[in-house]
């Protein structure tokens, strides 16, 4: 049998002992009195949530979050997946930019790679981007017609709307090697906006790109306005043509 210890032989000793023990419970209870405490402020906080939402997330997780509210390629109605820089208006250059037109970087020897079209109907404005493989910056210039022909043969190239906008591109190759034609965009030519459900006085009714020829592609467009802004960007490298709707007024 275990002895008993020293401390609880005696009346005497049997009272510091209880007291010391009764310290310790209340000590305890302390603690967990000001746990308790330190929770409300936050359970009050997050009482429409589950409890669990309370508790900080991770760097990682917020950074999630937030890329999962920013606004997305579906929700701008797109063919293909807009890059997020291209689906924010922020930054992007003022209404008028590109009409003189911009000459290519030299040596530039850029592969058509990609097409998106995109509806931004909070901003007023549709969207067209070329997207290239290679090295260079593209150059452009643009001009209104009454009629807008293919590059090489001449035909006629007829699109939907009020106005034709023809857009030239420079600074392209046609996509001669193995490498260049796998990663080369081939079709479709022809984008009808009202398949991105595009409302009425749409900046651009239809679009049709005229693919590499030599050293240049056509992109002819038609609209309901003759606003635009035309500017690159890059990783990866792309041609944007915007239009303002015409019931708007851009500055």
């Amino acid at each position: 049998m275990t002895r008993p210890s020293p401390f609880l032989r005696t009346r005497h000793t049997l009272v510091p002992a209880l007291a010391l023990l009764l310290t310790g419970t209340l000590a305890l209870g302390a603690c967990g009195s000001s746990s308790g405490t330190d929770a409300g402020p936050a359970d009050t906080a997050s009482s429409a949530a589950p409890a669990e939402s309370a508790t900080a997330a991770p760097p990682a997780a917020s950074e999630a979050a937030s890329a999962a509210e920013a606004p997305t390629a579906t929700q701008s109605a797109t063919v293909g997946a807009l890059a997020q820089e291209e689906n924010s208006p922020s930054g992007a250059p003022a209404w008028g930019t590109g009409v003189d037109g911009q000459a290519a970087a030299d040596g530039s020897a850029l592969v058509i790679s990609d097409v998106r079209i995109g509806s931004h109907d909070n901003e007023d404005y549709s969207r067209f981007v070329v997207e290239f493989s290679g090295e260079g910056t593209p150059g452009w210039s643009a001009q209104w017609t009454d009629q807008a022909h293919t590059q090489g043969k001449g035909d006629p190239i007829t699109v939907e709307g009020d106005f034709t906008l023809v857009v030239t591109g420079t600074g392209v190759t046609m996509p001669i090697s193995e490498e260049q034609q796998a990663v080369a965009y081939t079709e479709p030519v022809r984008f009808n906006f009202d398949a991105v459900g595009r409302d009425d006085d749409e900046g651009i009714e239809e679009a049709y790109l005229d693919l590499a020829f030599e050293d240049q592609f056509q992109v002819v467009l038609g609209t309901d306005s003759q606003k635009y802004r035309i500017f690159t960007l890059t990783n990866p490298t792309r041609l944007v043509i915007d239009v303002a709707d015409d019931d708007t007024d851009h500055d």
